[in-house]
This record gives C-alpha cells, sequence and structure tokens, in this order.
C-alpha cells in the first residue's frame, strides 16, 4: 500500500482489538482477551509494535481515530456477542483509512468465504492466530501475497487452524495493553478446548479435543506477570477444565502455594461439580493454594433438564459440592441458572427456584448466582436442532440483543413469559438473600471475608454488592476494620481479659446514624469512645458487666463501634 511509510515499515503498528455495543460495565471490560494480549506479545516478539484494547464501540472508534497516521494494521476478535458491531465498524474503517484491517476469533469457525463481503476486511483468518497472523502481516510488510493457514479465500477451502505446542510461543505480558494501568484482576488460561460437550457451549460445541499448557509454563507466566506488579492480585483462570485431571491440578496447588510465599495473590477457577463430588478433597487443597471463589455449572435444578444438556452432574451433585464448599469455608461460590433454556415451562421454573432457594438455606452468605438466557451458539446441539430441546429459535443470529432480552423462547413459554419467570427467579433469590441478612444468618467471619475481597483483590459478590455496600454504616465499619487489620477487633473476637481492658471506638460518624434509633446510653458511650477501656466506661455509666456486655454486643452488631487496645 502506498500509505505505509518508511517508520511504519521498520517497526509497523499493530492495534488488536476486542469491542462490544454500548453497555458500560460488562464482564468483557473486566476480564482481559488473553487471546489478543498472547497475539500481541507474538507480534512484538518479531518486530512489530503491537497493543491489545478493549472497550466499548464508541471509544474503540475514538481510540483508532487517534492513532489513525501511525497505525500499520488492526486486527479485531470476533466472537458471537460483537459480530454486528464488528461488522459495521470495518465496513466504516475501510471507507475512511488506509491502514489493513484483519478479522479472526472463535467466531470465524463457521465463517465461508460468503463472509468476506459481510465484513469486508482484508482478511479473515481462522482459528489460532499466533504463527499465521504473524505470517500475513509480515507478507504485507515486505509486499508479499502468500495465502496462510486458515485465510479464508474466494474458491478456495480454509480450515480452522488450532496450535499443540504453546511453550514456544511468547507468554501475554499486561504490558503489552494500551494505555495499562494496573488493575486487581490477572487472567491466566492454562489449556485450550473442552473434553465436555454440553449442548448450549461454543467450546463444547466446536473444540476438537483438549490441550493442556504444561504446568511449568502456567506457573512461570504467572509468576513472571505478579512480579511486574504492584499491588494484590486476584488470578482468574478463565477455562473450564482447571479441574479435569486430579495429578495436574494438585501439581498446579503446590506451585501455587509456594508462590504466594513471595505474592500477595488470591484466585478464581470453574469447577465441573460431576469432577469435584468424587474428588471433594481437593476443594480443600484448592482453598489452602488461596482459591476464594470458584464458579461450577448450575444451569437448572431439573435433573431431565442437566442430563438434555449433557451436564454429567445432577442437582444432588451441585448441592454436595455446595455443602462442602460452606464447611471447608469457601468464601463465594457462584454459578448460573439459564432461564428458558431446554423444555423450560413454568412448571420447571417453579422446581429450579425451589432448588435455589434450597440451596442457599445451605449456605447462608456463600452463594453468588446469576441468571442468562439461552444463546444459540453455532455449532452447538441447540443450534443445530432446537426441536431437540423444545427450543424455537427466533434470532439465530442474536442480533436483538444486549443479553437483556431473551432471542428464543421454548415450546411452553413465549418471550414475554421467558422474561417474566427469570425477573421472578431473581425477585426470589434476592429475597432470601436479604432475609439471612436481616436475620443475622449470615456469619459475622463470612461478611469480614467479603469486604476484604472487595476491598483489598477487587472481586465484589452478590451479597456484597447488593445488601453489604449499600449499607453505609456497615460499609464504614468494615473498611475501618480491614484497614487497621489486628489494630482494631470486633467484640465477639476479644479475649475474656480483652473485654475488660480494650478501648471503646466509635466508627461511624453521627453524621451517617439514625440518631432515633439509639438510645441515651449508647450515646454516651458513642461519645465517651476512644478515651474509657470498656472496664472504665461500664463504671462511668453504672452498668453491671452483664448489662454491659449485651449492650456491646447490640452495638457490635449495628456496626457502632470496635475495640483497640490503645486510646
Amino acid at each position: 500500500m502506498d500509505f505505509i511509510s518508511k517508520t511504519i515499515k521498520e517497526k509497523p503498528k499493530v492495534l488488536l482489538i476486542y469491542t462490544q455495543r454500548m453497555i458500560r460495565g460488562r464482564t468483557f471490560e473486566m476480564i482481559e482477551n488473553l487471546g489478543i494480549l498472547t497475539l500481541a506479545a507474538q507480534l512484538n516478539a518479531h518486530g512489530f509494535d503491537a497493543n491489545a484494547y478493549t472497550g466499548i464501540t464508541t471509544d474503540t472508534v475514538k481510540t483508532i481515530e487517534k492513532m489513525k497516521d501511525n497505525l500499520f494494521a488492526i486486527c479485531f476478535y470476533c466472537d458471537f456477542d460483537n459480530q454486528s458491531a464488528v461488522a459495521s465498524m470495518i465496513k466504516y474503517l475501510k471507507s475512511h483509512y488506509d491502514f489493513y484491517v484483519v478479522l479472526g476469533g472463535p467466531h470465524t469457525r463457521h465463517m465461508t468465504a460468503t463472509d468476506l463481503d459481510v465484513y469486508q476486511a482484508d482478511a479473515i483468518i481462522k482459528g489460532e492466530g499466533e504463527e499465521t497472523l504473524l505470517k500475513w502481516l509480515n507478507g504485507k510488510v515486505t509486499g508479499g501475497e502468500a495465502a496462510v493457514p486458515g485465510e479464508i479465500r474466494s474458491g478456495e477451502k480454509a480450515d480452522y487452524v488450532q496450535i499443540n505446542d504453546f511453550s514456544k510461543y511468547e507468554l501475554p505480558c499486561n504490558e503489552d495493553v494500551l494505555d495499562y494501568r494496573e488493575m486487581p484482576l490477572l487472567s491466566v488460561i492454562t489449556a485450550r478446548g473442552c473434553p465436555y460437550r454440553c449442548a448450549f457451549c461454543f467450546e463444547g460445541g466446536n473444540s476438537k479435543k483438549l490441550r493442556m499448557r504444561p504446568v511449568e509454563d502456567v506457573l512461570e507466566e504467572i509468576e513472571q506477570r505478579l512480579s511486574n506488579s504492584h499491588r494484590p492480585r486476584y488470578l482468574f483462570f478463565t477455562d473450564d477444565t482447571l479441574t479435569t485431571d486430579t495429578d495436574r491440578l494438585k501439581l498446579l496447588l503446590a506451585g501455587l502455594r509456594e508462590l504466594r510465599k513471595k505474592h500477595d495473590f488470591v484466585w478464581f477457577c470453574e469447577g465441573h461439580p460431576g469432577f469435584l463430588v468424587k474428588h471433594p478433597e481437593l476443594i480443600r487443597e484448592m482453598i489452602d493454594s488461596g482459591m476464594v471463589r470458584m464458579q461450577i455449572g448450575m444451569e437448572s435444578g431439573v435433573a431431565e433438564v442437566l442430563k438434555a444438556y449433557g451436564k454429567q452432574a445432577k442437582p444432588e451433585d451441585i448441592k454436595k459440592v455446595v455443602e462442602i464448599c460452606y464447611e471447608e469455608g469457601l468464601p463465594q461460590l457462584t454459578g448460573n441458572y439459564i432461564i428458558g433454556g431446554a423444555f423450560e415451562t413454568e412448571e420447571t421454573l417453579k422446581e429450579t427456584t425451589k432448588a435455589v432457594l434450597e440451596l442457599l438455606n445451605l449456605a447462608p452468605g456463600l452463594l453468588d448466582l446469576s441468571t442468562t438466557f439461552i444463546m444459540p451458539l453455532p455449532g452447538t446441539k441447540i443450534y443445530n436442532h432446537p426441536e431437540d430441546f423444545r427450543i424455537v429459535l427466533e434470532d439465530r443470529d442474536y442480533i436483538t440483543s444486549f443479553e437483556d432480552f431473551p432471542v428464543n423462547h421454548t415450546w411452553g413459554l413465549s418471550l414475554p413469559e421467558v422474561c417474566m419467570g427469570r425477573s421472578r427467579f431473581i425477585t426470589k433469590i434476592s429475597q432470601r438473600m436479604k432475609e439471612q441478612f436481616e436475620k443475622g444468618l449470615i456469619p459475622k467471619e463470612r461478611i469480614k471475608q467479603d469486604f476484604q475481597l472487595a476491598l483489598k483483590y477487587g472481586i465484589a459478590g452478590g451479597y456484597f454488592k447488593y445488601i453489604y455496600a449499600k449499607n453505609i454504616v456497615m460499609f464504614h465499619y468494615y473498611s475501618k476494620l480491614i484497614e487497621y487489620d489486628g489494630l482494631l477487633k470486633e467484640w465477639y473476637e476479644l479475649s475474656k481479659a480483652e473485654k475488660d481492658n480494650w478501648i471503646i471506638q466509635k466508627i461511624p460518624a453521627f453524621s451517617m446514624l439514625d440518631i432515633k434509633a439509639v438510645n441515651q446510653i449508647e450515646l454516651d458511650i458513642l461519645k465517651y469512645s476512644g478515651r474509657f477501656s470498656v472496664k472504665e466506661m461500664s463504671h462511668k455509666l453504672k452498668l453491671s458487666s452483664e448489662n454491659m456486655n449485651k449492650l456491646l454486643t447490640k452495638m457490635s452488631d449495628h456496626y457502632l463501634i470496635l475495640f483497640s487496645e490503645f486510646i
């Protein structure tokens, strides 16, 4: 191309982009896209100047326009969620600018030559691009026109490229993110592909085989990226297959335990309930290695539905994993329920709701539950044969939704009924969570853990976001408790001697309090706080030890006071 200057040819500037439609705060903005980050590392190791960028479409266009004069190429990551946005953006860019535009990502698996006209990119490359993207870009730098594996060309068959030996490629580097600023979350992938074949899952429906990275390589990557960190980190294992091989998992857990001696981090992973009920002892090992949050596939409370999905787990397996996680002290266990999925009717929704409420009762404060609608992902059983699941796909290309409205319904429920079913389901879950908190059923230690994870590692679970954080007095109380770790204690934590000699400290400002809800003696304690020990305060207010204990217990339960050894 004539526009390519000598400077650009010497170190071509490439921007790798993952963008979605205009809704801020969605998960994709918080979880790093390791696909484009890994490609950026590979390109930078071979003479390019590459950055990875994630953002909503309007911000993406503004970013490109700022960089337009220096860009050699833009590479879009295309998945089911952003296909229409990417198509529109490429058409716009190709009509205004001269740099190359390349399309890749998982959605290319089912693309054909007809998509060359739909997307209008300079190239559509199918599959994992560590080698193919580099080869294509190098060809453009040198003026070559050789086809690369996986590139869609008119009249030719293009296979989806998969790689097996990950060790020879560069490790992702966070600093390759455009305008990088350190965030708590640090994404890591340990394998590609999936051995399971869930009927709704793109990975399970399309992957040929599970390809695991050597544990040594995974640990090397984690240590390298943690060594460049300047704050506590939250490792987010993004693959679905961490709990697949017991020996490999134990080796990884041992490595994580060693790394935690040098670095301050905790971690999340997805676990398979069918695997975990067979190896329950691993849950304890995972927690001891730093796991604070895990997701398991829940999907439905109906056994026949789980069987139809191919989950290889039953409702009783899910229940057992919940029980074990609660007993072992896992801070957060998350799961997702599909509303309007396979064979859904009013009766199945009622059965699922009943099952979920029972799970919440089993483990107050543990579960962080979410809901979704079925997405007709290409290559999945539900996409290919929706009638087998009594599902009607109204919008197979998922053009009409931001994940807030279903694009399909069931034989037993209309689209509005699916929406109403989801609303009722969420309402009942929220009500039960609030009841648990209001009745004091959630252990204080669990509440404190949730605040620690949110304030230190950026992990905000459902109870924290929708209940704890909305209570300004409670938020102030736990913020101080965590900020002055060990210097301030709660009443229930104090030994018998400490309950006499430690100093009462007022935590919320008076402006935060509903003064009408505080009696005169409690006001006096708050007024004199910071000056007297518990024993001295009881003498001053002429209260017996028993009455003072009851009063301080009540005030502690209302998040009004903490205790320190010194004034």
